[in-house]
């Protein structure tokens, strides 16, 4: 139904030169040919390589981009729905879920299905992910493969995005959950098993890189000597302090005046700075990560991720070589390089901001189906086939979506998911507030989506606050998505037949 409901056949295929990100790597030939992810540059392990393999699967099996992500989408929504049969048993209910998860507005918006970007698929990947949390936690037969499974798809999560916070809690309480209910042998064996395949994927991907970059990790953002370099850098104490700006100019500055291998000078740094910088004239912290590796780069122009790694330890010993005589002061940093010290006025914002956001996504804003702003070129992208390399150069890679679609009917469905979540989000809610002591199989899940719809909120209001502009569907598909299953799951508490029976007698 989603299928037909959405496309008008023939469709586009990818061409060779495929996008993720801001990244545009020739992976195609690069798989091909056995080069892996092609030769090394300042973004090749920055990314992990799930999306980038998508994207060749559908090449080389002709799939439309937009209609692959939609077949895996269909089949995503089906395996979390016949997950829910261990807790659920009303069919009708399963199917009424099954069809708010197939149409919601989320799935058809430019940001993310329509998009040639490696969010596109994070909704995909929850939905798998939901449900072998639910078949490890409420299967009355425990069984391995459900575990493996689990292991697999936190591997696909870790290895596409790197801001997964907001699954630890949430691995600890299905680890503990498990070993309280049942504390055998062969329990705890199978609930180490999603953690060992977590940890193997991920020293898997790191011995490919070193291999063929001599780099040993799965992503330099978050295990590398850049990464303890770059936190070395956040740490340089500046006399001012610029909202969302937690390395300024002046710092830059700083490494060229007082390091040798900071090499760059001050002309080549005001020239990246007149190009890549925000209004205020400085780079703000989420852009900041990636800019200060362009610079780098550019310069320098590693051949090999082990070339990078000597000029980023070297930098890093300079760094500590400074701290330790005193020409640089130090200030306390957040352990992970995404995040900014927020200051007292970016707290007194939070609470304002979290309301924001809840409306934001409970009415469904800025859900869009076509760009206007691509609205001039709307024939040009209707052709049976276009080659992604454009959309790189032409900064096209919001949209990948050349089939023509019908925009009032996905309006329509827009305005109706709106009403219906903003009435029965409070149902719901009431609900899910009534039952919150029952220690039953429902409360446990919608315990689970409420924690991962707050831990998700509260990152993205964070994000904005302190960093870039992050309040936006782009980032937060996931919300949509376990805002409407908590909905459902809680509406599937209440007694239909009883309160049918209740009218009937009333009448």
């Amino acid at each position: 139904i989603r299928f037909l409901f959405t496309y008008k056949l023939p469709t586009f295929y990818l061409s060779s030169s495929i996008y993720d990100d801001a990244l545009m790597i020739n992976y195609y030939d690069s798989l091909v040919a056995g080069n892996y992810l092609g030769t090394f540059d300042n973004k090749t392990l920055i990314k992990g390589p799930i999306f980038s393999i998508l994207l060749f699967l559908f090449k080389i099996y002709k799939i439309n981009f937009s209609c692959g992500l939609t077949i895996l989408y269909i089949f995503s929504s089906l395996f979390f729905v016949l997950s829910l049969k261990n807790i659920i048993k009303n069919k009708r209910i399963l199917i009424i879920i099954y069809l708010v998860l197939l149409f919601n507005p989320v799935t058809y918006s430019q940001d993310l299905f329509q998009r040639l970007y490696r969010n596109s698929i994070s909704i995909i990947e929850l939905l798998f992910c939901l449900g072998t949390i639910i078949r490890v936690l409420f299967s009355k037969d425990k069984k391995i493969i459900n575990y493996i499974l689990f292991g697999i798809s936190l591997s696909f999560l870790f290895l596409t995005r790197e801001d997964n916070l907001w699954l630890y809690p949430v691995l600890i309480f299905v680890f503990i959950y498990n070993i309280v209910k049942n504390h055998k042998l062969k329990n705890i064996i199978y609930n180490l098993t999603p953690f060992i395949i977590l940890i193997l994927s991920l020293n898997i991907i790191s011995f490919i890189n070193y291999k063929h970059y001599g780099i040993y990790t799965y992503n330099e953002i978050q295990k590398s000597e850049f990464h303890n370099t770059y936190k070395k850098i956040l740490q340089i104490k500046d006399d001012e302090k610029i909202g969302k700006v937690s390395i300024p100019k002046s710092t830059i500055y700083k490494l060229i005046d007082k390091t040798e291998t900071f090499n760059l000078t001050k002309e080549e740094v005001d020239s990246y700075y007149k190009r890549m910088s925000d209004s205020n004239g400085e780079i703000y912290n989420g852009n900041m990560i990636w800019y200060l590796r362009d610079f780098i780069y550019s310069k320098n122009r590693f051949k090999s991720g082990k070339e990078s790694e000597e000029y980023y330890k070297k930098l890093g010993e300079e760094i500590d070589k400074l701290f330790a005589n005193g020409t640089f002061k130090k200030e306390f940093v957040m352990p992970s390089n995404s995040l900014a010290v927020p200051s007292l006025n970016d707290l007194k914002k939070i609470p304002s901001y979290l309301i924001h956001t809840i409306v934001y996504t409970t009415t469904f804003e800025d859900i869009k189906t076509m760009p206007e702003t691509l609205a001039q070129e709307r024939k040009y992208f209707y052709k049976a086939s276009i080659d992604s390399y454009i959309f790189d150069y032409l900064d096209y890679h919001h949209t990948v979506n050349i089939v023509e679609k019908n925009e009032l009917k996905y309006e329509i469905i827009r305005i109706i998911y709106k009403y219906l979540t903003i009435i029965l989000s409070i149902i719901s809610l009431i609900i899910y507030l009534k039952n919150i002591l029952k220690f039953n199989e429902i409360s446990i899940l919608s315990h689970i989506l409420l924690v991962c719809y707050c831990l998700l909120i509260g990152g993205i209001v964070y994000t904005h606050i302190t960093s870039f502009h992050a309040i936006r569907p782009l980032y937060l598909g996931n919300v949509y998505i376990l805002q409407s299953i908590f909905i459902m799951i809680n509406l599937s508490r209440i007694d239909y037949k009883k309160i049918i029976n209740k009218l009937k007698k009333s009448n």
